[in-house]
């Protein structure tokens, strides 16, 4: 066999749509290398699916061409590889657009068009099969599923005890951040804070990438039922801790994307830029959309009109407190209708043994 070296300088959910082909190569490559952004370490190190990473710094692309040969030549001193993939950009340059990429101006409805029954997952799958040569249709279709290391095992089954959140607790994963601005929902204390958190005690929030403190209100109103994890956990310990979540709520990022690893995980998707089908990989998923003409756009670069009422973009705005609420409580009662079928089940269970020792 032979060893591959893959150029990526996508984002963290980017990195994620390589897994499912990934798992396929490790059969046809002795040693794979990536080199890229230091974001594909952080999505995929753990994985054990890449061997080596070359982590460009930011100020790379600002270097002349002879300083940049110098640089690599040094980061890859005594590695070799005789296949060579370049995804740099694909799934943006293919199906999503840059502000000064001539398919920028498109209209929307080629874009659209365009992008209709793409999966990005496969779309990334199908670019390492036309550029290697090798069948990966057994990828096709595939989830990102990576497996989990003992410290990530013991991550997840002391979870709970580590934060004092008892057992019969919902988890819900909140997802803040994301790599736009368009992906910062206006309505969560609306929605969550004085709905969701008050009319339903045993709900824990569990917050990802809360970078500007949101979630600071919690111990005042809700006797600290949250936990915050930014500084906490890595990404990839925030992913796999997706796990045990009762329901994750997110934009489109990086955490959701690497979360369609987990098929009996409940999320529920706020789309912005594309129609969330894209990056969802069946499973229980909803996909609340916006309610706006310029929505999906397919942008990578967004120059969004705004909602001046909540200081937002227009599309992400337009998914109301009350639809997002709606979808959040349909997973707490279905689940709350199913701990109450398991109670009855186990009580029925125990009348029949006391019967059958004749204790009734």
């Amino acid at each position: 066999m032979s060893n591959l070296m893959i150029e990526h300088g996508g984002a963290l959910g980017d990195c994620m749509w390589e897994v499912p082909a990934l798992n396929v190569l490790q059969d046809h490559f002795d040693q794979i290398y990536q080199s890229g952004r230091e974001r594909g370490e952080q999505a995929l190190g753990a994985t054990g699916l890449i061997d080596r990473f070359i982590n460009k710094p930011p100020e790379f692309k600002s270097w002349d061409d002879a300083y940049k040969r110098q640089w690599l030549t040094y980061q890859t001193r005594g590695i070799e590889w005789d296949t060579f993939v370049n995804l740099h950009g694909v799934v943006p340059a293919r199906l999503m657009h840059h502000e000064k990429s001539f398919c920028y101006n498109l209209p929307v409805e080629c874009k659209r068009r365009a992008n209709k029954g793409k999966n990005y997952f496969d779309e990334i799958t199908l670019r390492f099969q036309e550029a290697l040569g090798i069948d990966l249709s057994e990828a096709v279709g595939k989830r990102p599923i990576t497996k989990h290391t003992e410290a990530e095992k013991a991550l997840l089954r002391d979870f709970r005890s580590r934060y004092d959140i008892p057992a019969s607790a919902f988890l819900l994963g909140y997802q803040f951040a994301g790599s736009s601005r368009i992906k910062w929902w206006p309505y969560f204390k609306e929605a969550i804070q004085e709905n969701i958190m008050q009319r339903y005690p045993e709900v824990y929030l569990i917050g990802l990438g809360d970078l500007d403190g949101v979630l600071e209100w919690d111990y005042a109103y809700h006797h600290g039922r949250y936990v915050n994890l930014e500084k906490n956990v890595t990404f990839r310990e925030a992913y796999v801790l997706t796990s045990i979540f009762d329901l994750l709520v997110s934009p489109e990022t990086g955490v959701y994307n690497a979360a369609q690893a987990y098929d009996c995980l409940p999320k529920i998707l706020l789309a912005t830029h594309t129609d969330g089908t894209h990056i969802t990989c069946g499973g229980e998923s909803t996909i609340l959309t916006p309610e706006c003409d310029c929505a999906p756009c397919y942008d990578v670069v967004h120059t969004c009109k705004i909602d001046k009422a909540v200081n937002a973009p227009l599309c992400i705005a337009s998914i109301k407190p009350e639809v997002v609420v709606n979808a959040i409580e349909e997973v707490i009662q279905r689940k709350q209708r199913m701990d109450m079928l398991r109670i009855q089940s186990g009580m029925l269970t125990l009348h029949r043994g006391l019967v059958g020792v004749g204790r009734v």
